[in-house]
């Protein structure tokens, strides 16, 4: 009888020790996902490389005035005169003074559509120039839409991405004073993966970006300055230049621009149609995105518009997202896929969070 007392007291020791083991094991795959994370930041959710040179785009801002609203819409807003782009060159150092847009943050919506081209603007990086073998390709026009932006606000997101998930707000801060900030925060497992600031002023062409900046603990911010003034817009890492065009947005403000141009005039953003961003990152990227409108898309309970814009190139990020009517169009979802083939991020709005 008393070896059988012996026997549990050694198997509960082991049992101990093997839960040691595991306790131990777990906290040290958590250490490193957390660190993983916390040094991945940025490009967890944004894959934007570098850019050593200019890109290669040609592009030229057109204003484009929305059709009359409905009878129902509220007073209209002033309309914001025609916003002209400054002329780059290849050669240029000094982009040319634009001129200062009106301080309004809702376009106007006259009474019958009007299309002004303005002066094209050429983003071009002097080695790439296409053989004159090759037809140039097309500019692309990068409209300037009326806007109707939405009142201070806060929404929060579910944040996932494979098996991780946590927690996200953007924040919209716009002032009396035709000022504005947009804040995005994103964290899991207690760990910011997103700290993002977007900053600047209110004018004809809706949100006009001033400052651009990503922030990580521990390392240096990188951001893109947006020089109204000098017509040019410049990075903290990357030495070249790009025109300022009129309307060109961050990788955090056309989240609020989208909807907004959206908001401004619904009927004309049917199935079929499409919205044309140029967007600036903080690592010296720019490219044109283009949301082509799906249509009618259920998020749960919520009957949204969905919009879509492709990858255009290797690095490029997809991006699907979702707009609900009833909040003034604010995206309820985004799904973000990334160019390597693994899990895409997802943003989906969480349960009670109303905004305002």
């Amino acid at each position: 009888m008393p070896q059988l007392s012996v026997l549990p007291s050694g198997a509960s020791s082991i049992r101990s020790r093997r839960w040691l083991f595991f306790v131990l094991a777990a906290a040290a795959v958590l250490a490193a996902h957390a660190l993983l994370l916390w040094s991945l930041g940025p490009s967890w959710v944004d894959p934007e490389e570098p850019a050593a040179a200019a890109p290669v785009l040609d592009v030229r801002s057109v204003t484009v005035a929305a059709p009359t609203p409905p009878a129902t819409m509220q007073a209209p807003a002033v309309q914001a005169p025609p916003v002209m782009a400054p002329k780059a060159t290849a050669k240029a150092t000094r982009a040319p003074t634009a001129p200062k847009p009106a301080a309004s943050a809702v376009s106007a919506i006259p009474p019958t559509p009007v299309v002004v081209v303005a002066e094209p603007v050429t983003v071009v990086e002097p080695a790439a120039v296409a053989p004159s073998s090759q037809p140039p390709a097309p500019a692309i026009d990068v409209p300037v839409y009326a806007t109707r932006l939405p009142p201070p606000s806060t929404w929060r997101y579910e944040l996932t991405r494979g098996i991780a998930s946590g927690d996200a707000v953007l924040g919209w801060q716009p002032r009396d004073d035709q000022r504005y900030e947009i804040k995005l925060e994103g964290f899991i497992a207690g760990i910011t993966v997103l700290d993002w600031v977007s900053s600047g002023g209110l004018d004809g062409a809706g949100i006009a970006p001033e400052r651009f900046v990503i922030r990580r603990r521990g390392k240096d911010s990188q951001a893109a300055n947006f020089q109204r003034d000098a017509g040019k817009i410049t990075f903290s890492g990357p030495t070249h230049e790009l025109p300022l065009i009129a309307g060109v947005q961050d990788r955090l403000s056309w989240m609020l621009q989208l909807p907004a141009i959206v908001e401004a005039a619904p009927q004309r953003f049917g199935a079929g149609s499409s919205v044309v961003l140029m967007v600036i990152g903080a690592r010296g990227g720019a490219d044109v995105w283009t949301f082509n409108v799906i249509g009618a898309d259920r998020v749960g309970d919520v009957a949204a518009l969905k919009l879509v814009r492709e990858a255009r190139k290797p690095r490029d990020v997809q991006v699907e997202v979702w707009l609900d009517p009833v909040r003034g169009h604010m995206p309820v979802r985004a799904l973000l896929t990334q160019p390597d083939g693994g899990a895409p991020l997802e943003l989906q709005l969480q349960a009670g969070s109303t905004g305002p």
